[in-house]
């Protein structure tokens, strides 16, 4: 018995050495490696991930047991695949009853057409490529929303540059094992949409307002944040205003000079006129759609295809809760409104997340509320609300805590993906979407 707590203690002692001499190269690093490292490990974990729950697939319209590329280019990888090859139509298919069918004009262009030209160009098989660029955007995506935490943590007054750093790469792991990661080594467009999302919010944090626009155009073309980014841009402007004018009677009531309402205004007149841009960068892909079907409605129709129903604000939400949760359905709706609202009003939020930020969050779920079709893909549409990550991480600083919001989200990627990745045959037919 003696000889074996000998060795099971001389075991834990040299773990424990090699797990406090990894630590300590990890932290000498710079940061942007252990940026990249930590996101590169959350890779290989979804690769794990992929592999394993492929290789479970049975039959489905893809096949069966299925390799990893085979696996991730499922879903809507068709989708982008068919718009690299034949890009988008010039008349929107129509059922028997003049209704729209579901179609590419659903899918934003900036991805697929990217991945296609790569594609035609290195002679390289579209799938690959287009994984490979989803892969390397994630990389890209992740050092930006490091940059963004980091921005935001110093926008509210924290100069701890230590503290900032730590928090910042715990935030990174915590986004990059988030239960619907996964989907960034997918040919799907999100990784993409992150590297222009992160950094038009890190621009609006910075109050870099010109270098704002063609950013947020190519985060418009590349997944439909328009809306809620323009919403946020608007919203920043206003407060911004409120707020200096809210100082300019202070300074008045304590007897110096005031601005005044319009010398205020110029001052943010960029800034507004930048709002505005970005409000109209969300209409982009709408008109475009417009302009070569001739429809005014193309994009709003092709959308309505997949509920087979008119765009109606709010109904769906309703509707599907009335289905899970009957007549408490609207109390519950109104609970989650209520409980999401204070936690972005709560301390622990507001102590980390800049205006900015708390804006975007708010508005994208105001977005979901009113036009999405909740069905099994709302959680990986819930991702753009990465920046809550940082709070998720602030709330302790205990280690303990913090690997546990790393595992959990990595014990979750297997559900997610074994879920709903994973095809299986309902009664009716068809299966969820991820």
């Amino acid at each position: 018995m003696s000889t074996d707590s000998t060795i099971l203690d001389r075991l834990y002692t040299r773990l424990h050495g090699w797990a406090h001499y990894l630590c300590t190269l990890f932290v000498e690093l710079p940061v942007i490696l252990r940026v990249l490292l930590i996101y590169g490990l959350s890779r290989l974990w979804g690769v794990a991930v992929f592999s394993m729950v492929g290789r479970q697939q049975l039959w489905g319209p893809w096949g069966e047991r299925l390799g990893y590329l085979e696996f991730i280019s499922t879903w809507d990888s068709g989708w982008y695949w068919q718009i690299a090859d034949r890009g988008y139509p010039v008349e929107l298919p129509q059922d028997m009853s003049g209704t729209v069918m579901q179609n590419q004009w659903a899918f934003y262009p900036l991805f697929p057409l990217t991945s296609g030209y790569i594609s035609r160009t290195t002679g390289l098989e579209y799938y690959a490529v287009a994984s490979t660029v989803a892969l390397l955007a994630g990389f890209i995506a992740a050092w930006i929303v490091y940059k963004l935490c980091i921005a935001s943590l110093q926008a509210l007054g924290r100069t701890d540059a230590a503290e900032n750093t730590s928090l910042g790469c715990w935030a990174v792991a915590v986004f990059a094992f988030l239960p619907v990661a996964p989907v960034l080594q997918a040919p799907y467009a999100e990784s993409v949409n992150l590297i222009f999302l992160a950094w038009a919010l890190y621009l609006m944090v910075r109050a870099r307002y010109l270098l704002l626009l063609p950013v947020a155009a190519l985060a418009c073309l590349s997944r439909p944040v328009g809306v809620p980014l323009g919403a946020a841009a608007g919203l920043w402007w206003f407060i911004c205003l409120i707020t200096d004018m809210r100082a300019d009677a202070r300074r008045r009531a304590d007897g110096e000079t005031p601005r005044g309402f319009w010398r205020i205004f110029a001052s943010l007149a960029v800034q507004l006129v930048s709002a505005l841009m970005v409000c109209a960068c969300a209409l982009i892909w709408p008109a475009i759609a417009w302009a070569v079907t001739g429809r005014v409605d193309a994009y709003t129709a092709t959308e309505t295809a997949w509920r087979s129903s008119h765009l109606a604000l709010f109904e769906p939400w309703l509707k599907q809760g009335s289905i899970y949760f009957g007549v408490f359905s609207i109390p519950l709706l109104v609970l989650l409104v209520v409980v999401f609202a204070l936690v972005l009003l709560s301390p622990a939020v507001r102590g980390v997340l800049s205006g900015p930020l708390i804006l975007w969050c708010a508005c994208y779920a105001a977005y979901l509320l009113i036009f999405l079709n909740p069905q099994s893909s709302t959680f990986r549409l819930l991702l753009p609300l990465f920046p809550l990550v940082l709070p998720m991480a602030a709330v302790s600083a205990s280690r303990a805590y913090r690997w546990l919001l790393v595992l959990s989200g990595a014990t979750l990627q297997l559900v997610w993906v074994g879920w709903l990745w994973h095809w299986k045959q309902n009664p009716g037919g068809g299966d969820y979407p991820p």
